[in-house]
């Protein structure tokens, strides 16, 4: 038996659809759905769009994703507890091939969907990445030294494709409280869900932190599968900041690399971001014509990041590609990256452009 959690604000046709989705997937379950909107329209509008077998709890202000979690935790009647957020749900099987893994690897505290951006499954998304001073220095002299960088960024590629198109469950460091199934048990026995101190953001990196120190695996099952519905979310940085401080503070302050990482991003050293065709500022999608060796079958990445980590993934194959018009309006403003490659050519191929639009 499983709980299902799902935390809403101002997303009240989106949760419901998460919420169906699980009951869709798994009639018994006990779906949570925890308001933090505080507003009497958007209460009233969840109200009738959820079934009546969704417990629905109203807090009385935004307490953040964490502790509205947390509030639900402390009601689940079940040993499976499944994280979703509002603008993700799961495809048939999903729910019963994660708790079918957890019930047969008793060291495993949680496992993962394979992840989609789109209903048609053409897009995948990464696996999380566990922060660590290590991980944070790497990826800042890759931004100061391009050999570097190009290797950072291409074994980045590999594990992530990997991990995704792997026929075996693969272990993790870390996964996204997104969509990530945990053994109750092993939550209780490191000491909770989320700590409250994180409003949002960075608290799925902690509890996944604490997971791997108790000595308990991380799981990413390909064979289930999710789509999450991902936004650009650049103004969100005022909440992904103090956060991500506050990580590395609790788990790494005054770790040397830690220190070296600071320093070396607050250098004058220049900073050598990959050669890339500038489109410029772009409003609407746009077709990128494909080199003639490239159209058999090649991989086009999408990232807010110069190195591709993290980064989405998408074969195809033809002499065009295009992001389709309902994926574009996901992308805030901001700048973008995408790289094309093959595996009937060595060199690829980059461009990257501006949005300046708000939705």
């Amino acid at each position: 038996m499983v709980t299902a959690i799902i935390v809403n604000y101002f997303s009240a046709e989106i949760t419901a659809r998460a919420a169906l989705s699980i009951i869709a997937d798994a009639p018994t379950a006990q779906v949570f759905v925890v308001d933090n909107s505080n507003d009497l329209h958007e209460e009233q509008r969840l109200s009738t769009l959820l079934p009546p077998s969704v417990e629905y709890i109203v807090t009385d202000e935004n307490l953040g994703f964490g502790s509205a979690c947390n509030m639900a935790f402390s009601q689940a009647k079940h040993e499976w507890i499944f994280l979703l957020n509002p603008d993700a749900y799961v495809l048939s099987g999903c729910i019963a091939a994660m708790v079918a893994f957890l019930e047969s690897n008793p060291k495993a505290a949680a496992v993962a969907p394979r992840v989609f951006w789109d209903a048609e499954q053409n897009w995948l998304l990464p696996p999380a990445q566990l922060p660590t001073p290590a991980n944070e220095l790497f990826m800042t002299m890759g931004m100061h030294w391009p050999r570097l960088g190009k290797y950072l960024s291409n074994r980045f590629r590999r594990w992530a494709l990997c991990c995704n198109l792997s026929t075996t469950p693969t272990a993790q460091q870390m996964l996204s409280g997104g969509n990530m199934m945990l053994r109750r048990s092993a939550v209780e026995a490191v000491g909770g869900l989320f700590d409250p101190d994180f409003f949002m953001y960075y608290e799925d990196a902690d509890l996944c932190y604490r997971f791997k120190k108790a000595g308990f695996s991380l799981y990413l099952l390909s064979k289930a599968h999710a789509v999450h519905e991902w936004c650009s979310s650049s103004h969100k940085e005022h909440l992904s900041h103090p956060s991500r401080q506050r990580y590395f503070n609790k788990h790494f302050k005054g770790h040397q690399l830690r220190c070296w990482q600071i320093k070396l991003e607050q250098s004058k050293l220049p900073q050598h971001l990959p050669f890339s065709s500038d489109l410029g500022e772009c409003c609407i999608p746009f077709d990128y014509s494909i080199p003639d060796d490239m159209q058999q079958q090649w991989l086009l990445e999408l990232s807010p990041h110069p190195l591709f980590v993290p980064a989405l993934y998408h074969y195809g194959n033809g002499d065009k590609c295009r992001i389709s018009d309902h994926l574009w309006q996901r992308l805030g403003p901001g700048q973008y990256w995408a790289r094309l490659s093959s595996s009937s050519t060595k060199s690829d191929q980059y461009f990257h452009w501006e949005i300046k639009h708000t939705r």
